[in-house]
């Protein structure tokens, strides 16, 4: 019965990790913040395995979303829709998308921008103009890349495979950080990726309109081969 108390007060003094957000502008602590925020820093983004747009919007919960495939997503918070008709001239998302400090919200969704070496994401509910400008009205979804370091030599990578229907696919992706001096540092971040094929498009098998042997009305032309 005595190690209980101890092991209680072990376990109390913890605490929980503090977590810095920049979402007035200024480097504060989370609790501190008189905003809603979800915040999902570097460790969680590396162990949900994010990789774009579709992987972390699963994990903000005051986030709902409509995607059409990258750089096509409909992004709403609160319930606040911009009335959109999917027109490129249309009205503009009533949610913005930031990378650091550069907005990347376009009239047809945001950019999708691949996720690797990323700070944090952050997802601020509810009005943001008066920060964040036009294209915020209902929230603001942040992108914090990692930035410089002058302190010390750094570099990673990170290479992952995959199969698709016996097509072969990776991502490779890699980062380095170079002091060039007390204060300054250069930090190179890329990534490639390639996914394998939906269709096995077999030479001979398919005809198409533009091909001169499409034939729905007539019989083909000699030296045509048209699939059934």
């Amino acid at each position: 019965m005595a190690a209980i108390p101890r092991l209680y007060a072990a376990e109390a003094t913890g605490g929980l990790e503090e977590v810095v957000v920049t979402a007035q502008k200024r480097t504060e602590n989370l609790q501190n913040v008189p905003v809603s925020i979800t915040a999902l820093g570097t460790e969680k983004l590396q162990e949900l395995g994010v990789q774009n747009f579709d992987d972390y919007v699963k994990f903000l919960p005051s986030v709902a979303y409509q995607t059409g495939g990258p750089g096509f997503a409909k992004i709403y918070m609160r319930g606040v829709a911009s009335g959109d008709n999917a027109n490129h001239s249309g009205p503009l998302p009533s949610v913005g998308v930031y990378l650091d400090e550069q907005p990347v919200t376009t009239i047809q969704g945001p950019l999708d921008i691949h996720i690797y070496d990323i700070e944090r994401v952050e997802a601020l509910a509810g009005p943001q103009g008066t920060l964040y400008g036009a294209s915020s009205e209902a929230g603001t979804v942040r992108i914090i890349t990692n930035k410089p370091d002058a302190s010390a030599f750094k570099a990673g990578y990170a290479l992952t495979g995959n199969t698709l229907r016996g097509q072969g696919g990776y991502v490779a992706e890699g980062f380095v950080n170079v002091p060039v001096g007390s204060n300054a540092a250069v930090r190179l971040v890329g990534w490639s990726e390639r996914d394998g094929g939906y269709i096995d498009n077999v030479p001979g098998t398919l005809s198409y309109p533009s091909d001169g042997c499409l034939s729905n009305f007539s019989p083909p032309a000699p030296g045509c081969q048209v699939s059934p």
